[in-house]
């Protein structure tokens, strides 16, 4: 899965990592945002937008297969202990580029953060296969896993002013 994000400034001057499908226009671009009226109504206005950096995020995930096992679902189970549910090992790798202007380049330098590893899936591992019409693994969601596992306000840290990040951090206390 390849999908761009952005660093960007609202009209309040504060920073904010969108995804590329919220913002809407051209220049000038505009976010969809809601806010909540005096009643508690929530209500929408469109907020004019500046694109401060643009990052490619690539994102990759794949069941490991066990050879030994001739059966068609045959990825290795990975367990958190006694009474946890069993679930799926998969391979993974996440990639994030600065794009720089409008060229077509890219340079070494320009990776921002890179990591690989295996991880056990989010769920459960029967909510990862079918059976009909045959047997087989779904490994599309493996990618989104991935991509929502990555913590963008820490990777793009050094892009952020200290206000972002540390609002950031209370909002996941909050959560």
């Amino acid at each position: 899965m390849i999908t761009t994000i952005h660093i960007i400034k609202n009209s309040n001057g504060e920073l904010e990592i969108v995804d590329s499908s919220r913002l809407k226009g051209g220049e000038p671009y505009t976010i969809h945002k809601r806010y909540f009226d005096e009643d508690g109504e929530p209500s929408y206005y469109d907020d004019i937008v500046n694109i401060k950096h643009t990052f490619k995020v690539i994102t990759s995930g794949e069941f490991i297969l066990n050879d030994n096992d001739s059966s068609n679902l045959n990825a290795y189970n990975m367990s958190s202990g006694l009474g946890q549910i069993s679930k799926l090992a998969y391979a993974y790798s996440a990639t994030i580029l600065m794009i720089v202007g409008r060229t077509n380049k890219l340079w070494n330098s320009d990776v921002v953060y890179t990591e690989s590893g295996i991880k056990e899936t989010r769920f459960d591992m029967y909510s990862y296969h079918v059976n009909e019409p045959k047997q087989i693994y779904l490994e599309d969601r493996l990618s989104y896993e991935v991509y929502d596992s990555l913590d963008f306000t820490k990777i793009l840290s050094k892009y952020l002013n200290m206000s972002f990040i540390r609002n950031s951090k209370i909002d996941d206390i909050l959560k």
